[in-house]
């Protein structure tokens, strides 16, 4: 049985999220260690360059946002698939700080093109009105990345050393990742705005498009604060609480499996619930995690329920960052809009690691985990405020 062309392209954009997760963002947890040893310095010059990478993704989201919507997602994800490789393959070289930071300035130019964002964007363009359900489907693949490569990446170093870890990973990147985007990510311009479907055109009303921007922007940039020091350091704040190591894995664990099925509950959901009607619930459960972190009593079972809670709530919320925007503002432009969204959370993501270490040292694991409760509920207020501006426009007048 042969594929509709959405469900080719689900798949095909599927597996280059697989790849360009694995070989990007969850590079540095396996071959840190032993680049650092390579190159002779520590990890922590490492884990720096991988932070630089993060900012210029920041700071170029905007443009390649634009670029997308002006020449279409194939031409864009294809060069940036190119540009991963590139840097990759400068990594590789490395005797030193130079080509890490300049293998992971071209990832960082290319990291929004090749992940989420710009799949969504591609599916935005090709699905229509089954584009929230495709940003689902393409979260269920992503979520794979971690279980696929971190295990894959720490055989090949084993076996064939970091530098061949990088070869391979750049050339998965042009085979099949720069083939399938060049194949399947759409045509080579965006369709006509004049032929949006009723589902994907804009809801909030055009005076206050720069008010909800800001809004989904503070959200998304405090969420990805939280989700970086969390990536960085769960181990170790479950470990504050005196489980053994053992426990400690075993409750982290927990949290791959949680982001599944909240993703696959969520797309049971859609023919009941839209996507502003999910929002708030979604984000709720990110400063619920953190309330039953510090009310409960440590145990097993109060670590187990910390973690699927929170794993729940940072898998809805990969859907939330990208079919909210599109129901609240439309199709036109959605490329670049998610560009605005995500700029200053790239930013966010790569000084939390290092500022969130800092206060676990000065103040421990209960103020951690409050301030990342503050910055949890901060992020509701604005989803609260931005449904509440999106149902005021849907009134009738």
């Amino acid at each position: 049985m042969s594929l509709s062309p959405v469900g080719a392209a689900v798949a095909a954009l599927g597996v280059t999220q697989i790849v360009g997760w694995g070989t990007t963002h969850y590079l540095p947890a396996i071959l840190a260690d032993s680049i650092a040893a390579g190159i002779g310095t520590g990890p922590t010059l490492v884990l720096g360059s991988f932070s630089w990478g993060l900012l210029i993704a920041g700071v170029s989201a905007r443009a390649s946002g634009r670029l997308m919507d002006r020449y279409g997602a194939r031409a864009v994800m294809t060069i940036a698939s190119v540009l991963v490789a590139l840097g990759l393959f400068a990594m590789s070289f490395a005797h030193g700080a130079l080509l890490l930071f300049v293998g992971w300035t071209l990832i960082g130019l290319a990291m929004r093109s090749v992940l989420y964002d710009g799949a969504f964007a591609a599916m935005a363009a090709l699905a229509g009105p089954q584009a929230r359900r495709a940003i689902s489907l393409l979260t269920l693949f992503g979520g794979l990345a971690s279980t696929v490569f971190w295990p894959l990446g720490g055989w090949l170093d084993a076996h064939f050393g970091w530098r061949a870890t990088l070869q391979v990973y750049a050339l998965l990147n042009l085979v099949p990742c720069a083939l399938l985007h060049a194949r399947f990510a759409g045509a080579r311009r965006p369709a006509s705005v004049a032929h949006e479907t009723e589902a994907a055109a804009p809801v909030v009303q055009e005076r206050h498009t720069r008010h909800a921007l800001r809004l989904a922007a503070l959200a998304f940039t405090l969420h990805a604060f939280v989700q970086s020091a969390m990536a960085a350091h769960l181990v170790g704040l479950l470990g504050g609480f005196g489980f053994g190591a053992a426990v400690t894995v075993s409750a982290a664990s927990l949290m791959g499996v949680a982001q599944v099925l909240a993703r696959i509950a969520e797309m049971m959901l859609q023919r009941r619930m839209s996507a502003v009607a999910v929002a708030v619930p979604s984000v709720a459960l990110l400063p619920a995690s953190f309330a039953i972190a510090l009310a409960l009593p440590a145990s097993t079972a109060s670590a187990a329920l910390f973690v699927l809670t929170y794993g729940c709530a940072n898998g809805l919320m990969t859907i939330v960052r990208g079919a909210l925007p599109l129901a609240v503002f439309g199709s036109a432009g959605y490329a670049e809009r998610l560009g605005r969204i995500a700029a200053p959370g790239f930013v966010a993501a790569a000084a939390a690691p290092v500022l969130f270490s800092a206060l676990l040292e000065s103040m421990g694991s209960d103020a951690g985990l409050a301030l990342l409760g503050v910055l949890a509920l901060g992020a509701l207020s604005a989803i609260v405020a931005l449904t509440g501006m999106t149902r005021r426009s849907l009134r009738p007048a």
